[in-house]
């Protein structure tokens, strides 16, 4: 290429350079000077001084421009980076070129100016991206914590079930490992009990689902936490800021990643329920002692059940495992290709997941019961250089979701209480089963349709930024931004009821007698739901930022937003109009020789929620920090500590969401009821108007007031430690008024600005790295503890004090005292009375809170802790050697508390035997009353509903707390000299696992799963196996 390249230019005063397969053309030197290309002038006297422009690795820049700042006079570079411009003192030069870093430089007599620009990319580690910006890391006083991305990167469906333990602040919980299902998560933990209590997420300033981007595509990962930091998003950042942003093409070849995974994922915890022994045995038990020593269950009746001799008249099913499968399968597939020039860089990427479910449904020729969930995700990035000073933007993501489910939500149900001999999966002869009362889960499963639900997310975004170095001062940009979202969702419900039988005998010739207990139909009934809404958002800024005589840094922003939110399918004429907000926000910096930092925002935002008057809200906040270590005082323990930096921050932040379902809550709301008649026997009552809520023309902005002071240590350049302690107070959340009864006549609800809750905690955060020789180590760990307390909620005041909510943590659970078991009759007669029914030798004695020698409701008193948990922290490890890596990721929970019960654990609470399913552990760790054992793990059981056990107490409080291993992975970068030869850049192959190990004092089933007898679809453990091609 060279060769034909010489040959053309042979004669001209024409020069080229070839650099990443890209070749540049410009003039040639005519003079030893080299003079270069010159952009247009206007004249002017001054030096003509002479440089050159290199990248980081000392390579020439050809085409890079240099412009004199405040003017249209600049040169370009020549095929070795040299240049050379006329200028006057005082003149700044601007030096910029696609991909890298803008540098400017005073002329103060220099004859030469060599500069050396970087990779925007490899400014990311001491870039911190904030809100409507970036900021340099040591500049930053806010309290923001940054993920690297490919700490994120696991095998999910979802990237909101990676972020457990990721990060300090994150506070994150998943409840179901159902296919398609995420996580929910908050920031510092909940700090309302108001309508709003989620963080704000935003995918390249937009708000949007977390759920909607694929991990591949995310450059970077903040989160804002206080007042500060949030403070210019107003009303939107009450409860703290996701910032996601999205990847960018770079200038260069086109660049192609694809990365295949498949995985086989299990339960981390399947629940052991009672075999048929142990049922037979267990309800004998009962029995027994409820009908003076009679057994239900003969031993002749005992054997045929277990040794499978008539399974249609006496069943032996695990449920469990005929339901469900161990294992499923995942299948991913994601790839992207970047790269650009001088006029636009590009990055698109496409993936598609599949995770089936662990359903053991059979497919027929009439329709697919099983349960699996597939997403397509769509993502393309374009910068358009209209000017060297302006870009275009152009962000275009779709997301396309289908999942296909049995037609039921009560298959774990039924599969945990329909006891293992009530009925067969199926006769021999080809009947469904089904008993009188209750369900048959296969048939549930198989036999009564499906479901399929498709969703679909399109986002668009498009912005300009206009660059006014040049033309008005340096350090002055403008953009603005519009983003069209819609969202559609479609369901198809076909649902069969099939005719079932229960057998209750055999004829003489040995044929079953059946009684049908369903009568079922020959079609397929059809149904369909839609939803849908869409969203548009306008936002305009300008920025400032610019250092004066190298001492002080100043910067600023000033910005005006608003968003428009219509639902497509509302469910009341008042939610047909749309949710509108805007505002206006500003930001102020300054910093002294990088000593000394401060900041000043606000948020001035507008709510269609209050009345005139009182729809507007100023939320202002401040902040100062102190960079110890640039003290001169101080050098010499830099060499120890290499960093230190103090900073503290205040602000109010405020929040409109009512909540209730209400609109407008300054009007009345009107509600049709038939509320009257005209006084004759028998008539029909006639609709009338009344009002629903009465309307408050004073409701105004729920203000939270956030305070945080914090602390950076650097150690030996290794270490990096950062805390921070946080308090919150809450004040004016929207309540109905509870502290007058109905008693008096009227309606006395109405949404008023009276309750009251503050949040404290600490988070903190560790990293450290280490390379000797080949080894590269790197350690992290994050801490979060947070506790919440409700100071007031309007509801009257109870008799007895402890039984307030005020002055606890939100959630607190209530419930009774349990001191151990009844010993004996006697025991019964010298204790309180327990006003929840007989008891028992064997059943839960309860304290008597009051001393009024009865056990009732006014003895439940606060107990345990609440279910999200205080204590939050992750912890690991990675390292590479030669071309192989292995990281261990480690997330944990502390201080939450669940309680168990249901007939699962109670044992025998429904009035049908078939439906009294219990655990394998119930069975076998109850109090006997043969072996009576004051340390009983369960109370006894009874053939009744036993409602004194059965209550909240402390006997039923479990400690959830776990230890995880979330993520381990193995890989193998094969060496370049091999993939060159096959054509790829690089080839990684790697073997990953999430969630192999739980450790925790409970084991029923997986702890993080709150429902109070576990039959929900269980979390999953993953082994994954991918490969990561680039060419």
């Amino acid at each position: 290429m060279e060769e034909i390249l010489d040959l053309l230019f042979k004669g001209t005063n024409n020069a080229y350079i070839v650099r990443d397969r890209q070749i540049t053309i410009g003039k040639a030197a005519s003079t030893p000077e080299k003079t270069p290309s010159v952009l247009p002038t206007e004249a002017t006297e001054g030096k003509t001084i002479r440089g050159r422009i290199t990248d980081d690795k000392g390579l020439p820049l050809p085409g890079a421009t240099i412009t004199i700042v405040g003017t249209t006079r600049g040169v370009m570079t020549d095929v070795d980076g040299s240049f050379q411009i006329e200028v006057v003192p005082g003149n700044k030069l601007l030096f910029s070129f696609i991909g890298m870093t803008n540098k400017i430089v005073e002329y103060t007599g220099q004859s030469e100016i060599n500069v050396t620009l970087v990779e925007e990319s490899q400014e990311l580690e001491d870039i911190v991206v904030v809100a409507f910006g970036k900021q340099r890391k040591e500049s930053v006083i806010g309290a923001i914590t940054s993920a690297v991305v490919s700490d994120l990167s696991m095998p999910v469906g979802k990237i909101s079930t990676s972020l457990a333990g990721q990060l300090a602040g994150i506070v994150a919980v998943q409840r179901s490992g159902e296919p398609g299902s995420g996580a929910d998560f908050w920031i510092r933990g909940v700090s309302t009990f108001g309508a709003n209590n989620r963080p704000l997420v935003l995918i390249d300033g937009v708000e949007r689902s977390l759920d909607l981007i694929e991990v591949e595509d995310i450059e970077t990962f903040s989160i804002l936490k206080d007042a500060t930091a949030t403070a210019v998003y107003g009303v939107r950042g009450a409860n703290g800021v996701v910032l996601v942003t999205t990847r960018k093409g770079k200038t260069g070849k086109p660049l192609i990643n694809v990365k295949a995974e498949t995985g086989l994922l299990s339960p981390t915890r399947m629940p052991q329920m009672a075999n048929a022994e142990q049922f037979i045995d267990l309800y004998n038990e009962v029995h027994r002692e409820a009908y003076k020593g009679r057994n239900f269950y003969s031993e002749e009746a005992k054997q045929k059940y277990l040794d499978g001799s008539d399974p249609d008249l006496y069943p032996n099913v695990n449920w469990l495992d005929e339901i469900y499968k161990n294992a499923t399968t995942s299948h991913r597939l994601n790839a992207s290709v970047s790269g650009g020039g001088n006029i636009a860089n590009f990055y698109v990427s496409g993936s598609v997941y599949r995770e089936n479910g662990i359903f053991d449904a059979i497919e027929s020729e009439e329709y697919n019961p099983s349960l699996n969930w597939t997403k397509y995700s769509f993502r393309s990035n374009i910068d358009i250089k209209l000017h060297r000073n302006t870009i275009l933007n152009i962000n275009l993501a779709n997301q396309y979701e289908v999942k296909n489910r049995p037609n039921t939500t009560s298959l774990w149900l039924y599969s945990f209480q329909t006891v293992p001999i009530a009925i067969p999966k199926m006769y021999s002869d080809g009947s469904l089963a089904k008993p009188d009362i209750g369900q048959n889960p296969y048939n549930l499963l198989n036999n009564t349709g499906y479901v399929q639900i498709f969703n679909n997310n399109a986002q668009s975004l498009v912005g300009i930024t206009q660059d006014f170095s040049e033309l008005i001062t340096p350090g002055l940009k403008a953009n603005i931004k519009y983003s069209w979202d819609a969202y559609n969702s479609a369901s198809i419900i076909r649902k069969k009821s099939p005719t079932t039988y229960y057998a209750i005998d055999r004829d003489a010739e040995g044929g079953l007698v059946l009684k049908r207990t369903t009568d079922g139909g020959d079609y397929m009934t059809f149904e369909r739901g839609n939803a849908g809404s869409r969203t548009t958002y306008l936002e305009a800024s300008v920025t400032y930022d610019q250092v004066f005589n190298d001492d002080h840094r100043v910067g600023g922003l000033f910005l005006f937003n608003q968003r428009e939110h219509i639902d497509n399918f509302p469910s009341k004429y008042v939610y047909s109009l749309p949710y509108r907000n805007m505002g206006i926000a500003g930001r102020v910096t300054y910093a002294y020789r990088d000593k000394y930092f401060a900041e000043g925002n606000f948020g001035y935002n507008g709510s269609e929620n209050f009345s005139p008057g009182k729809q507007y809200g100023f939320f202002p906040s401040v902040a100062l920090g102190y960079m110890l270590s640039s003290e001169s005082f101080f050098q010499p323990l830099t060499n120890v500590i290499s960093t230190l930096k103090l900073k503290g921050s205040y602000g109010t932040i405020g929040n409109d969401k009512i909540g209730g379902g209400r609109r407008f809550a300054y009007n009345p709301e009107m509600q049709d009821y038939s509320s009257y008649t005209f006084g004759e026997m028998g008539q029909t009552w006639i609709r009338g108007l009344a009002t629903g809520y009465p309307g408050n023309p004073h409701v105004s902005w729920e203000k939270a007031k956030k305070l945080n002071i914090g602390v950076e240590v650097g150690l030996l350049n290794k270490l990096d430690v950062q805390v921070d302690y946080f308090h919150e107070l809450r004040e004016g959340i929207f309540i109905e008024r509870e502290s007058v009864p109905s008693i008096v006549g009227i309606n006395v609800d109405p949404y008023v600005n009276l309750g009251r809750m503050k949040n404290r905690g600490v988070d903190a955060s560790m990293e450290y790295r280490e390379q000797i020789g080949d080894l590269n180590i790197s350690a992290r760990a994050n801490f979060t503890f947070n506790r919440n307390e409700k100071l007031y909620d309007d509801k009257p005041t109870p008799i007895m004090a402890y039984k307030s909510e005020v002055g606890k943590p939100l959630y607190q659970q209530f419930g009774l005292v349990a001191l151990g078991y009844f010993e004996s009759e006697e025991d019964i007669a010298n204790s309180p009375i327990q006003q929840y029914g007989p008891v028992r030798p064997g059943d839960l004695k309860y304290r008597d809170i009051n001393g009024d020698m009865v056990i009732n409701a006014s003895d439940m008193v606060p107990i345990g802790r609440t279910s999200i948990p205080e204590i939050n922290y992750g912890f690991g490890f990675s390292m590479g050697y030669k071309g192989f890596d292995l990281s261990l990721f480690f997330q944990g929970v502390g201080n939450t508390t669940m309680f168990i019960g249901g007939t699962a654990i109670n044992g025998f609470e429904n009035s049908n035997l078939f439906l009294s399913g219990v655990y394998a552990d119930v069975a076998e760790n109850r109090w006997r009353p043969e072996d009576p054992d004051p340390k009983a793990k369960y109370p006894r059981m009874s053939i009744y509903t036993n409602e004194n056990n059965r209550q909240r107490s402390t006997a039923k409080q479990i400690e959830n707390s776990f230890l995880r291993l979330k993520n381990a992975e193995f890989g193998y970068t094969i060496p370049k000299t091999i993939s060159d030869k096959v054509g790829f850049s690089s080839v990684r192959i790697y073997a990953q696992g999430v969630n192999l190990l739980t450790m925790s004092s409970f084991s029923l089933w997986d702890p993080e799963i709150t429902d109070q007898q576990g039959a929900v679809y269980p979390n999953m453990k993953t082994l994954n196996f991918g490969v990561n091609l680039n060419f």
